[in-house]
């Protein structure tokens, strides 16, 4: 199974923005039906709708980040 939330990372980090994470995750869904399945059952798990999960996690992750830096600059 394909640990959806390593794969989200990763991208976050090679990406220069969420768009671009959001356009390459949803293209690598469409080409990996065992992927696109793996997503669907961490929708499930992590209590986020398919429609919008990864697009949540990433947004949670980006606010995660900017509070870190907050945090780090005072």
């Amino acid at each position: 199974m394909n640990d959806i939330s390593d794969i989200l990372r990763a991208l976050l980090d090679q990406l220069a923005s969420t768009s671009e994470v959001e356009r390459e995750f949803a293209s690598m869904m469409n080409n990996d039906p065992q992927l696109k399945e793996d997503y669907k059952q961490w929708c499930d798990e992590m209590g986020y709708d398919a429609k919008t999960g990864y697009q949540d996690f990433i947004d949670e992750q980006m606010q995660d980040r900017d509070e870190f830096w907050e945090v780090m600059s005072e």
